[in-house]
């Protein structure tokens, strides 16, 4: 789904764009998933798990522009991607159509700035629009900045994935799973 860039004042009085992501975006956004990768620890992958090429991520990036009930955005400040957040179908079953999935990073240096709250309520007011009925997502237990941004936007704790995460010192995080109903 195209969304056209919409402009919005950071906490700091910075400009931000929030946008759909392009296939052009593919070189910034490899560079921005590997900084971001290596930022926090509550992602799936580390900085050298990424292995996406620029090619494969433009590839990606047109499909998901292109699909009606997908939406992925960026947020840009100063010609930077400073986050990305994106809602797609849980699957192309007809009885998982209903089902919407959100996943959402920002960096470090663009924290408690007011960008994430503001890409939720635009993958929250696509979801309503796409018809879903419910939006899921997997979010670490001690994940203690994404959780309160959940919360906010309705989303409850419905289960929990004991040792979702495996650390390379050997601790374990539980994943919470979450949804909100639509």
């Amino acid at each position: 789904m195209i969304y056209p860039a919409e402009n919005m004042t950071l906490k700091d009085g910075r400009q931000c764009a929030i946008r759909s992501a392009e296939p052009e975006d593919a070189p910034r956004m490899t560079r921005y998933m590997k900084i971001m990768l290596g930022e926090t620890p509550f992602l799936l992958r580390t900085p050298e798990e990424f292995t996406i090429t620029e090619e494969r991520e433009a590839e990606i990036l047109a499909g998901r522009r292109d699909d009606p009930r997908s939406l992925m955005l960026v947020a840009e400040v100063d010609g930077e991607i400073a986050a990305c957040a994106d809602v797609q179908s849980h699957g192309a079953q007809s009885r998982r159509f209903h089902r919407a999935e959100l996943g959402i990073s920002v960096r470090k240096d663009y924290w408690r700035l007011g960008i994430g709250s503001a890409m939720m309520e635009r993958l929250i007011a696509f979801a309503r629009q796409a018809a879903f009925e419910q939006i899921e997502l997997t979010v670490e237990s001690k994940n203690y900045r994404a959780l309160p941004l959940y919360h906010k936007y309705g989303f409850v704790i419905y289960g929990t994935r004991p040792h979702g995460l495996k650390y390379p010192d050997g601790s374990y995080d539980n994943d919470y799973l979450m949804i909100k109903m639509l």
